[in-house]
């Protein structure tokens, strides 16, 4: 559709209105005339005539009645302008390195992100399922939370494998040196005294012997089965020994391991045991001629304790130092049922023992220290239970 140029009218003169006439002929607009040269040069002159395509002027009185065409703004004619970017010839232009990357990162940025906040939400919370771990744990065995001032330096770490493992129960501890089992039990060299022979002698240590194994080895009597500790005593005696056993006034001479101790014996580990025995002749009561055997040994029983590498060494023994007197009457001075073996006295001192259960007559292992809370007192000696000059009677009772 082809739309007429709106006419325009030429500049009105100063002293008269401007013509509402048809439009002037389109032409070359005259030469303004020069001003004359007493005068001041005007401040402008006349606006030149414009071309009559794009010159305004007042409106026809056809056109003031009409609404003006917005779209009257070119013709036909006009060839169309492409701007000067669009004619240019296209141009490969090769990314750089980091125009890639923020290529790349514009595409998978959000994955990427989604990807690194759930990892470091993983990290976050496996960081805090161990921090928690810990602290129970902490809770659990009683450690303080926070340092404590003024506290005492705790001891010294107990020797472990390159995993980080306990080399043994009895590493670090005097125990360490101690000969395991029945082979620590070795009676003097026999050799007479007083009425009795040096074979005599001899019978007599071997059946003091006999009654240590059964009464602090073997693993019946630590089950709580007496009978073979009760079959090495004259038959006069056992009654007085049972009465002891029910009493729980039996740790002087026989270890029991509480049924529901817990930990228990290790079972991989052989209890461990130092000592000594001395004999003399001695007259007992009534003017019996007897052969006096004492026995004065240290008792390590080894259990079977939990993380052994977070306590420190010896935290899961229980130590046990006795000194016992052993009569062996002269067989001609009673008769049939009094000879053999009697206990004449038995004290013992422990370390490391709940007491709840020695008072009833049996060993378990007291709550740990330090990560574990002590529930009961425990027997405390008042000099070193190992020391070579320790005495019945040092120890302090539950």
């Amino acid at each position: 559709m082809t739309h007429s140029p709106i006419p325009a009218d030429p500049p009105p003169a100063a002293d008269a209105p401007s013509p509402t006439g048809p439009p002037q002929p389109t032409g070359p607009p005259p030469p303004a005339d020069p001003p004359p040269a007493t005068d001041p040069p005007p401040a402008a002159g006349p606006p030149p005539a414009a071309d009559p395509s794009s010159a305004v002027g007042p409106p026809s009185p056809e056109a003031a009645e009409s609404p003006l065409d917005r779209y009257a703004v070119a013709t036909a004619d006009e060839p169309v302008r492409i701007p000067s970017w669009m004619r240019e010839p296209e141009v490969e232009h090769e990314l750089t390195r980091s125009e890639r990357l923020r290529l790349r990162w514009g595409r998978h940025g959000g994955t990427l992100l989604g990807a690194v906040g759930a990892l470091l939400v993983l990290v976050l919370v496996g960081g805090l399922a161990l921090g928690g771990f810990g602290l129970v744990q902490r809770v659990h065995d009683g450690a303080p939370l926070l340092p404590q001032r003024g506290a005492t330096s705790p001891p010294a770490p107990r020797p472990t494998d390159d995993s980080g493992n306990s080399l043994g129960p009895f590493v670090a501890t005097p125990a360490e040196a101690y000969a395991e089992g029945a082979a620590a039990v070795v009676p003097p060299a026999a050799r007479a005294t007083g009425p009795f022979t040096a074979k005599q002698v001899a019978d007599g240590l071997a059946k003091v012997r006999r009654a240590l194994v059964e009464g602090r080895l073997q693993s019946r009597m630590l089950d709580g089965d007496p009978d073979g500790f009760l079959a090495m005593l004259a038959p006069q005696s056992r009654d007085s020994v049972r009465r002891d056993l029910a009493a729980g006034a039996n740790l002087g001479f026989a270890s029991r391991v509480a049924d529901k101790a817990e930990p228990g014996l290790d079972p991989d580990e052989e209890v461990r045991a130092r000592g000594t025995m001395t004999y003399r002749s001695t007259t007992a009561e009534g003017g019996v001629r007897a052969l006096e055997i004492t026995t004065r040994f240290v008792w390590v029983y080894p259990f079977d304790l939990w993380r052994p590498q977070a306590y420190p060494p010896g935290a899961e023994l229980v130590t046990l130092r006795d000194e016992a007197v052993w009569l062996l009457p002269y067989p001609d001075d009673v008769d049939p049922g009094g000879r053999g073996l009697w206990l004449s006295s038995a004290r013992v001192t422990l370390q490391n023992a709940s007491c709840p259960a020695m008072e009833q007559g049996f060993l378990a292992l007291a709550e740990a220290e330090p990560l574990r809370r002590r529930t009961a007192p425990v027997p405390t000696p008042t000099s070193d239970v190992y020391d070579e000059s320790w005495r019945a009677g040092d120890g302090e009772e539950c």
